[in-house]
């Protein structure tokens, strides 16, 4: 016991650590974002063309861009003294030949219109979770493996100028399924360990059974609104608040010879919401394609709620809950790849993983420990780690 005592402190010390260089690493990563925000959306005005008088002459318009030669210029006459000179610069006031009604000089990144005002993409998502590989509540029997489940992301974004935009981000949704059964005639036995109260006797319906189903689901869906400044092929950066919601829900039950059944199920739910950062990064390869990074960073509030129920034989032996909230993170990356179709048209590819510490999972409330208090508490010291691939279109308008 002293082992194990001395490694849960330890692992919970490690996940303390995590989740405050976490915290650190998303102050940073705010404080950069915001100078670099600052930094696109600055206004970018040229430097003014410069108009000159010499003795009250002025350069005629028409020599202006052209190879007049030096004969047409006009010149100051012999009587010319410094003291008497009224000559003078100022900034010049021009318009664009195209006329826009605002001046050239005018603090607008934007001036000359902007070809995008709109912005759209859809990605194929598969995605599959990792971690739990072995867990199981019978003794004769393993869930398989996490699989691929097939999602989207859906981004819509509106350009508030060339440089900045506004955009709505959904990802899946995703439904993961494991089960397993197992068949045997009074053989199958359970993992319970009863304790606390519980003996053997509470847990009759689970041991020298005929049949063990279990099913372990998980769901997910994630919902972003970020404000993105974009530098076109090459880098933008974003800053923003998501809400993610992930699901589990697992079932086992028990059959005997004459009817006699156990019962166990077990809910958890993860809404988790707060503030990102984020960036992509592209480096041209050819003309139409380019390949790079993408990645985002957040920290969430975790808001948890879980709800136990099980019976043997018929009897009610748990049925509660638990709810709080705590501190969960996210980090988000992958490579990604774009090729340009015409010029408002791109493919789009890529490999990414999700990180998300401080995620309650129904594997970490090792629930193979039964007692009267048993789904009274949530522990969410567990990480959740997904990874896939994804094939899209993004449209320009």
């Amino acid at each position: 016991m002293p082992k194990i005592h001395y490694f849960s402190s330890g692992q919970k010390a490690v996940t303390g650590v995590a989740h405050q260089t976490l915290i650190t690493l998303f102050g940073i990563g705010l404080v950069l974002a915001s100078a670099n925000a600052s930094a696109q959306t600055v206004a970018r005005a040229g430097v003014p063309a410069l108009q000159t008088s010499a003795g009250g002459a002025r350069i005629p318009d028409s020599m202006e861009g052209t190879s007049a030669s030096m004969s047409d210029m006009p010149t100051v006459g012999s009587a010319y003294s410094l003291t008497s000179d009224a000559s003078r610069i100022e900034p010049a006031s021009y318009f664009p030949s195209a006329g826009f009604g605002s001046r050239a000089t005018q603090s607008d990144p934007c001036y000359g219109g902007c070809d995008v005002r709109w912005y759209a993409s859809y990605e194929a998502l598969w995605l599959t979770r990792e971690n739990d590989e072995r867990f199981s509540l019978s003794l004769n029997s393993n869930l398989p493996d996490w699989d691929y489940d097939f999602g989207g992301r859906y981004t819509v974004g509106s350009m508030m100028d060339c440089v900045s935009a506004w955009e709505f981000v959904y990802a899946g949704p995703f439904d993961w399924q494991r089960s397993a059964s197992v068949a045997g005639a009074g053989v199958l036995q359970s993992r319970f360990f009863p304790h606390g109260g519980f003996t053997a006797a509470n847990v009759t319906g689970f041991n020298d059974a005929d049949q063990h189903v279990q099913n372990l689901s998980a769901e997910l869906h994630s919902f972003e609104v970020n404000r993105r400044w974009h530098s076109w092929d090459a880098l933008s950066t974003m800053i923003g608040f998501r809400y993610i919601d992930y699901d589990e829900d697992y079932v086992f039950q028990s059959l005997k010879a004459g009817g006699t059944t156990g019962f166990y199920a077990d809910s958890l739910e993860n809404q988790m919401l707060g503030g990102q950062i984020g960036a992509d990064v592209l480096y041209p390869v050819s003309l139409r394609g380019s390949v790079g990074f993408r990645g985002k960073a957040g920290v969430y509030a975790n808001f948890e709620d879980r709800s136990t129920y099980m019976t043997n034989e018929g009897v009610l032996l748990l049925n509660g809950g638990d709810d709080h909230v705590e501190l969960a993170g996210l980090i988000e990356g992958g490579v990604i790849g774009n090729y340009q179709i015409v010029p408002s048209i791109r493919l789009t590819a890529g490999y990414e993983f999700w990180y998300v510490p401080g995620a309650a999972t129904i594997a970490e409330q090792t629930p193979a420990h039964v007692h009267p208090g048993a789904g009274f508490s949530i522990e969410n010291e567990s990480d959740l780690f997904l990874h896939g691939g994804s094939l899209g279109l993004q449209v320009l308008f």
